[in-house]
């Protein structure tokens, strides 16, 4: 998320936007956003109807090392201007590599080669 709050500037040069999505309620959200001083918002969907459509939730969730399953894993999605997921990482956020695909993007948007 810091790493986001960093580059939203270079995202907005590429006509993107961040949106962070959370199963926590909005005032927990709202108090983790001030905690790192975040510059976008948080979205609470404690009903995992995103994180079910972008695969970021599971039914039948991996489990981590301590036997708690693991619900909701932290994913990375671009959805581009028509509405079509063309991005999608598991893990902690690569920014230099969806800062890469955002301009690869945006050139086909504008029809550069």
């Amino acid at each position: 998320m810091e790493a986001h709050n960093r580059e939203l500037y270079l995202y907005e040069r590429l006509n993107a936007r961040v949106v962070g999505v959370s199963m926590d309620d909005p005032i927990t959200n709202k108090h983790f956003a001030e905690s790192l001083d975040l510059h976008f918002p948080l979205l609470s969907n404690p009903l995992p109807w995103m994180g079910l459509r972008y695969g970021a939730y599971s039914h039948k969730p991996p489990f981590l090392p301590d036997g708690s399953p693991m619900w909701f894993g932290r994913r990375t999605v671009i959805i581009d201007k028509n509405g079509i997921v063309r991005y999608i990482k598991d893990g902690s956020p690569d920014v230099k590599e969806i800062l890469s695909f955002l301009l690869t993007l945006e050139k086909e948007f504008r029809g550069i080669k």
